[in-house]
């Protein structure tokens, strides 16, 4: 049997072609620089656009805050004129009180009746509007929570004056309307200097009525330089914590 297969493969030999095919072995590793070269220009990329948008957003915050800081320092700003307004009704009454004391004593008039001194008001002195929530909020703070109480005391001080003032002057008035009334009543004048001849049985009536305006003067001169000096103050704490808060945008003032 064997012999008879060698016999067929030496019949084969000749025409037998065996076909070889190369097997070439598939790459395996990967191209790492490519990666590495792709991933680093893609984060580079992504970097520079955060930044980008991150600066972009900074810059428009920034310019955003800047904006509502002007807008609060202009708030803090009215209030302060308001304020200053204030003192000025106050310094305006104790003006008008001590030209009256100059000109008496300029007159040579002594007299312990501060009505025969102080006259009624010359003019008409206004009240300023009262200060907003808006423009003094930037003092609810635990360091300028106090300086809200005085600006409110401030105010407050300034109407009383105001509102005494004012009724003194309207008394006053009266008084010498009243006077003018009376038959037998003369008065001659020595520049801004009067002096009146009443009728005796009047005297017990123009007594009261000058009674009542020595009361209401003399309350408004007894606390007139305290209320000036303690608006002063008030005034000068408010500037200074608002120019800390809003420096540059708020300017740093002296109230004198």
């Amino acid at each position: 049997m064997f012999d008879g297969i060698l016999a067929w493969l030496s019949e084969i030999d000749g025409t037998l072609s065996v076909l070889v095919i190369p097997l070439n072995h598939p790459q395996t590793g990967l191209d790492w620089s490519t990666i590495v070269s792709g991933v680093v220009g893609g984060l580079a990329t992504l970097i520079a656009a955060f930044c980008v948008f991150w600066l972009g957003n900074l810059k428009e915050r920034k310019a955003r805050e800047d904006e509502e800081l002007k807008a609060a320092a202009a708030n803090a700003l009215s209030g302060y004129f308001k304020l200053a307004k204030w003192c000025n009704l106050i310094a305006n009454i104790n003006l008008q009180i001590d030209k009256s004391y100059q000109a008496a004593k300029e007159h040579g008039l002594s007299s312990s009746e501060a009505f025969a001194v102080v006259g009624p008001s010359a003019g008409v002195f206004t009240e300023p509007e009262l200060l907003n929530a808006s423009e003094f909020s930037f003092l609810l703070t635990k360091e300028n929570f106090e300086i809200v109480t005085d600006v409110g005391l401030v105010e407050d001080r300034a109407i009383n004056l105001h509102h005494l003032f004012q009724q003194y002057s309207a008394l006053h008035i009266e008084l010498q309307v009243w006077l003018d009334a009376i038959p037998g009543f003369s008065r001659k004048l020595d520049g801004s200097i009067a002096s009146d001849q009443l009728p005796s049985e009047y005297k017990d009536r123009f007594d009261y009525r000058a009674a009542q305006l020595n009361q209401i003067i003399g309350g408004i001169v007894n606390t007139l330089k305290e209320d000036m000096a303690f608006s002063t103050e008030t005034t000068q704490k408010f500037i200074l914590a608002a120019h800390e808060r809003y420096k540059p945008h708020f300017p740093q003032l002296d109230f004198g």
